[in-house]
């Protein structure tokens, strides 16, 4: 009976739509090579050539030892749950169909701690240093953001 155009922008059929999630949009050359080699499946990190200490977030130099040599090492994808929160509202329009989800931040084997998403987890389990996985999210047609899930193949002593 209406037309579109008649209706209120939030009742009109294009607003019901929920947009893609948004991806990550570098700045730095640094920062883009790490979104780059998520892209095969894997996580890396950067580790210092000089006192080898893995860093994360990318940076041009260590923080422990200062000097800028470096190399994208693989990381094993193994780590344990330090810190999450339940978010219980999408501020973003293209996260409300995923609410609630787990927040959190995740402790790896290299020693890197990194701001992710927890899947498939009961979030009456959650605990701290409860072992997770690394897996990855497919965000529009072909870009991998690394999320993680328990791992149910270790056991965890809480």
């Amino acid at each position: 009976m209406s037309d579109e155009k008649n209706l209120p922008p939030k009742m009109r059929a294009s607003a019901q739509k929920a947009p893609p999630k948004p991806q990550p949009r570098p700045q730095d050359p640094v920062e883009q090579e790490f979104w780059n080699r998520c892209q095969d499946g894997n996580l890396y990190f950067q580790r210092c050539g000089e006192c080898g200490t893995f860093r994360h977030l990318p940076r041009y130099m260590c923080a422990k030892c200062g000097s800028p040599d470096f190399s994208w090492e693989q990381s094993s994808g193994k780590g344990t749950l330090f810190s999450w929160t339940v978010t219980h509202q999408a501020l973003h329009p293209a996260f409300a169909a995923d609410i609630p989800f787990v927040s959190a931040v995740v402790e790896l084997e290299e020693g890197v701690r990194m701001a992710t998403r927890l899947i498939d987890c009961d979030r009456d389990k959650l605990e701290l240093d409860l072992p997770v996985t690394l897996d990855f999210e497919l965000i529009g047609a072909d870009f991998r953001l690394p999320v993680f899930r328990p791992d149910t193949n270790l056991p965890h002593e809480g």
